[in-house]
């Protein structure tokens, strides 16, 4: 008698540091990922009993890492139930042969079943590359299209679109990272070839900024080896390289300085080896995360394959409070919408409030659409954006906006004229409250930093709060510019100095912290504010820990009070 498979039942919202903590992930070997899978939440080893993995909504949230779909692979899964699957993590599972089903909505993608047949993305791509298999154009009738419609539709050279189709779209620029780009040179060069060109050398930046303060926190050789490895595949392929400036130090985390740099341009469709890829969105960009095995696709075919996704409009209206900052209106929308509305769907934001939030700041909106499982975040271009990318690039680009009757799947019209200091509490950055919801909780830590809270704007909210004050006794704070360029313009601004005078640690630019890879993290049973992207268990540190997520003023003045609060007096 055949005895059923043995089921690991899981809920809602499982997220990548969930299935794999990130400091795991200096190998994509899966013979030692599965031993870490789902750690924190059943304990090492643990996932070898199971041959099954049932969750609810969501599943695979958070990170575009490849490595978490590979654990589970690893470890003798032989099949991923869910309600439903984020998007990334999706097309990662589908691009390397793990079989997902979402419960009750049996796959009608004709591309997801063309890869499932071949066994993955890599063998139906060297079929694509031969010949044997060609890519039919959209039969999509003419039709009114959102921003992401014609985006990609012009990127697979199509007139029209709809969502659900699936197409390949040529990209325009692909971003890599330490984390990544070794991995990614790997499959490319043991799939295409070890002679094999990158299609467009000018088109791939490798950034140095994940990996490369690790050992100052943990000692792991891996982390190096990754680093180097991304230096050599640069260097052998003529392609850009973002590099450190010193040791442990970046030239910047990958979404603050590649549109610094002017590689970001309006009309242009990004993918990148990071979730937070969608910050380009900011810039009038369809910009999205993407796993290994899709990236050394990219570097051999020059596109990518996606669901056409349906789009969200956000009106945001009103006159913002004062203080108010782009951190709070997302963490707003998340408390509102949670971790799933926009599960494999575009954000498009549009209104007074957003017409009048800096460049900056629009770029934090698009960053966190990624934490209500956004695609891509998008907003039209303005003379904001115009001067801003002009200011760096004398390249042309094309300005795209949407269709007056474009269909969107839903409307939120939000009037953010009495909108408070928003917190996000542990353990899901849509746990969202306003902070004079939250009860006295005296912290320990306080950073503010990523490529979500280190630009030069968020830093001058700190220094604004910090001038003439000091840290509270028992509170660690730490500030981390996001690149060397505002690293340069807050010390000629004086705030390093106010910073300095306020008893704040200054750490070298790099994602550090935030990914648990770097000075700053949270230690045991601590309880810390942070001006970051996500508060995972053991997202920033020890997974007992308490991670709150607040913006860098209300970061700034808790660090000042001892506890959570945006109160000064």
């Amino acid at each position: 008698m055949n005895s059923q498979p043995k089921t690991l039942h899981l809920g809602d919202d499982i997220n990548t540091d969930d299935i794999i903590p990130f400091n795991h992930c200096t190998t994509t070997d899966p013979e030692h990922l599965k031993h870490y899978a789902f750690e924190y939440l059943i304990g090492q080893d643990k996932l070898l009993e199971y041959e099954i993995i049932e969750a609810g909504r969501n599943f695979g949230c958070g990170s575009s890492r490849e490595h978490a779909p590979v654990a589970i692979k690893g470890a003798g899964i032989k099949k991923v139930r869910a309600r439903s699957f984020a998007g990334i993590f999706y097309r990662n599972s589908i691009n390397i042969g793990l079989t997902l089903e979402v419960i009750d909505k049996p796959n009608t993608d004709s591309v997801v079943t063309a890869i499932n047949h071949h066994h993955g993305l890599i063998n139906f791509n060297q079929k694509r590359q031969s010949g044997e298999i060609v890519i039919p154009q959209s039969s999509t009738q003419k039709r009114p299209m959102t921003m992401a419609e014609k985006l990609l539709a012009k990127a697979s050279n199509n007139d029209y679109v709809e969502p659900g189709e699936t197409v390949f779209a040529k990209i325009d620029l692909a971003m890599s990272h330490d984390a990544s780009a070794a991995p990614v040179a790997r499959l490319f060069h043991k799939h295409f070839g070890e002679d094999a060109k990158v299609w467009d050398s000018n088109r791939v930046v490798l950034v140095a900024d994940h990996f490369i303060q690790t050992n100052e926190v943990r000692e792991d050789s891996k982390a190096n080896i990754l680093y180097q490895d991304m230096v050599q595949f640069s260097q052998q392929q003529n392609c850009h390289l973002l590099d450190i400036v010193s040791p442990g130090e970046a030239a910047g985390i990958c979404h603050v300085i590649l549109p610094a740099k002017g590689f970001i341009k309006p009309g242009m469709v990004i993918a990148g080896t990071d979730s937070h890829t969608c910050t380009y969105g900011a810039f009038g960009c369809f910009s999205t995360g993407v796993g290994h095995t899709d990236m050394a696709n990219a570097f051999a075919m020059g596109d990518i394959w996606i669901q056409v996704p349906p789009t969200l409009l956000f009106i945001l209206e009103g006159t913002l409070p004062e203080y108010i900052s782009a951190k709070d209106i997302i963490l707003y929308i998340l408390g509102q919408i949670g971790c799933d509305r926009a599960t494999g769907k575009v954000m498009e934001f549009r209104g007074s409030i957003i017409d009048n939030l800096p460049m900056e700041e629009r770029m934090t909106l698009a960053n966190m659409t990624v934490e209500c499982g956004a695609v891509c975040g998008l907003m039209s271009v303005d003379e904001i954006t115009r001067e801003y990318v002009k200011s760096r690039t004398q390249d042309d680009f094309e300005e795209v906006s949407s269709d007056r009757d474009a269909e969107y799947e839903q409307v939120y019209q939000i009037d953010l004229s009495n909108l408070q200091p928003q917190i996000a509490c542990p353990p899901k950055p849509d746990n969202v409250v306003a902070v004079g919801e939250l009860e006295e909780i005296p912290i320990t830590r306080a950073f503010i930093g990523s490529c979500t809270g280190g630009k030069l704007f968020d830093l001058a909210q700190a220094a604004e709060v910090l001038k003439n004050r000091r840290v509270a006794d028992g509170v660690d704070m730490f500030v981390v510019p996001a690149s060397v360029e505002v690293k340069q313009k807050a010390e000629e601004l004086g705030y390093f100095k106010i910073f300095a005078d306020a008893g704040v640690q200054l750490l070298k630019s790099g994602c550090g912290a935030c990914i648990n890879a770097g000075k700053g993290g949270l230690r045991a049973q601590e309880t810390g504010i942070y001006a970051t992207n996500r508060n995972f268990k053991g997202r920033s540190g020890d997974p007992t820990a308490k991670h709150y997520l607040a913006s860098p003023r209300v970061v700034a003045i808790s660090a000042v009070r001892g506890k959570i609060t945006d109160r000064l007096e």
